[in-house]
């Protein structure tokens, strides 16, 4: 029979619209939210302003609370339709704020002495591209994490904001060593003061960096078996996995910029002429060994 080659239970028809229903709808918020955390018309910036950087953070977000959704209704069905749209509006939610929130930790931890917002509103294409890719970084791990848990629902969110702590301070590690290695290319200079400079080319390669680690982080929970009895040396087992895919990833890149880019001065090209090219080139690099980092270990 036809249905033989179907993996869809029609059973669940009405989960799956309420599902959707419930995500369309936090997906249409999005813009209010957006315009109330920033406090702001987002629709003056985006059609009066003309703000094109407002345009590709709210963009960004939107693409971050798509991806995270994936996670939310990607689990078993509820126990009855009530229960299903709970759940989904729970975590949906969870994960809007938990996202919203690695903004914060961005200007606060990251970048400190840089307000992404402000950035933004100045009309600041880089700070807005930064701030996108930051948003759907977070929401890759979160994903992953709501994907990985189960069990009743307090441990679950438990769960979850354990991963998204985690993962904080993973990508905290990267930021740090994309500074560090900023600095020392570019006779200690900071990183920040380039992003306000908007060098777009530097954006795109900072951007890619988190991208790419925060799918191999989110692929560190295939590894470890979840354990809703003993969630904590599951997760400090995920950390160490995801540190060292972390480390991996880097090291693994380097040694591919080193041939794609070879005889290319990379820090001159991307910190100094702003080069486009090749920040998407060497950005592309580190998503591209996040994947493979990701099908090797999911395999």
């Amino acid at each position: 029979m036809l249905t033989d080659f179907i993996n869809v239970d029609v059973d669940l028809a009405l989960y799956y619209l309420v599902d959707f229903s419930i995500a369309v709808l936090l997906l249409s918020a999005m813009r209010y939210l957006s315009g109330l955390v920033g406090n702001v018309s987002a629709t003056r910036e985006i059609s009066l302003n003309d703000n094109k950087a407002f345009g590709v953070s709210l963009a960004g977000a939107m693409l971050a609370v798509s991806i995270m959704l994936m996670g939310v209704v990607s689990g078993d069905a509820g126990y009855s339709l009530a229960d299903e749209a709970i759940s989904v509006v729970l975590f949906g939610a969870i994960g809007i704020a938990l996202m919203w929130l690695t903004r914060i930790v961005f200007d606060r931890i990251s970048f400190p002495g840089l307000s992404i917002h402000d950035q933004i509103m100045k009309g600041n294409m880089s700070a807005s591209i930064i701030d996108a890719c930051n948003m759907i970084a977070t929401a890759i791990i979160i994903k992953g994490a709501m994907i990985w848990v189960n069990g009743d629902t307090k441990t679950a969110i438990i769960a979850v904001i354990i991963s998204f702590i985690a993962s904080q301070f993973i990508m905290a590690l990267a930021t740090l060593y994309r500074v560090k290695v900023y600095g020392k290319r570019h006779n200690g200079k900071q990183l920040h003061q380039a992003i306000e400079d908007d060098n777009t080319a530097l954006a795109l390669r900072f951007s890619a960096y988190r991208i790419g680690i925060a799918i191999a982080v989110s692929a560190a929970f295939t590894v470890i078996e979840y354990d809703s009895d003993a969630y904590i040396t599951a997760f400090m087992l995920w950390f160490a996995v995801a540190l060292a895919l972390f480390i991996l990833l880097t090291l693994i890149a380097v040694v591919i910029r080193y041939g794609v880019l070879h005889k290319v001065n990379v820090g001159e090209e991307v910190g100094e002429q702003g080069n486009i090219a090749v920040g998407a080139i060497e950005g592309s690099i580190y998503i591209v060994v996040g994947l493979l980092l990701a099908g090797l270990i999911s395999s």
